[in-house]
């Protein structure tokens, strides 16, 4: 992301001495379209659980690359935007760690794992679908400068991962089967959760020419769906089930800046 991030910067700069010199008049288009490249970070966890928050893409940065259609309807002062985009999150802190310690913290029971039967999650950098819906205010700052306050409400897709294992209570011959889960998702699902989001966005733009102009911004997420997680423990030999914890997620915050052109 840093070579590609490097690259825009170059682009943006060689326009911006490209068109220095350019004095005409411009109009404000009706409809245009911006690409942008945001780096955010999260401001808490997914989850206050650390086995929950562990086994999920860490917050410690977001890089999303995003294409945005906007469509001013109101005197050219107001208007609509749509962006759908792409989000790389980091790689979890543990995305397959050791569910015997959060048994133990759970049940007061010292456990170790026999055998893992069920283990999907995240080891590596990973993907998600991101789409906004909102609105927007322009406000102009001479002939070349305007600022735009943007609200949207959006959602982003993410794999929810899912683990199940055999746990042996230590000193005993008593054996549990565990199953954890996050966004009430099954594994017999598809696990692909949808999380609903709130963007707050301050974007500054710089028209170099009639029809190119250079983008900086800031801005604020804030997920109202929670990144709810749930531990199940079911007696080996009998089936029965032992006991059942759901802890509700937190709601992610996430803050950041963005970079890009508009045209």
């Amino acid at each position: 992301m840093k070579k590609v991030s490097l690259l825009l910067s170059f682009l943006l700069w060689g326009a911006v001495l490209v068109n220095a010199q350019d004095t005409r008049p411009f109009r404000e288009p009706n409809v245009w379209v911006d690409f942008q490249i945001a780096e955010s970070f999260g401001l808490n966890n997914w989850n206050r659980v650390k086995f929950a928050s562990d086994r999920l893409p860490h917050t410690s940065f977001s890089t999303d690359l995003r294409l945005t259609l906007n469509i001013s309807v109101i005197r050219k002062k107001a208007g609509i935007f749509h962006d759908i985009g792409l989000g790389l999150m980091a790689a979890p802190r543990d995305g397959f760690s050791d569910p015997a310690a959060q048994a133990a913290l759970a049940t007061g029971i010292p456990f170790y794992t026999k055998e893992m039967t069920v283990e999907d999650g995240y080891e590596t950098v990973n993907a998600h679908f991101k789409m906004t819906f909102g609105f927007f205010g322009k406000i102009s700052v001479g002939d070349r400068f305007s600022i735009s306050p943007r609200i949207g409400i959006g959602f982003m897709t993410i794999a929810a991962p899912t683990c199940e294992a055999v746990l042996k209570q230590q000193d005993t011959n008593m054996q549990y089967m565990a199953r954890y889960q996050w966004f009430g998702q099954n594994r017999d699902d598809n696990r692909i959760a949808s999380l609903g989001y709130l963007a707050y966005r301050l974007q500054f733009a710089y028209r170099c020419s009639p029809k190119l102009s250079l983008l900086f911004g800031v801005e604020y997420t804030w997920h109202f769906t929670r990144a709810d997680f749930s531990e199940t423990y079911t007696n080996y030999f009998n089936y029965n089930i032992t006991k059942t914890i759901e802890h509700k997620g937190n709601q992610l915050n996430m803050a950041g800046v963005s970079l890009g052109i508009a045209f």
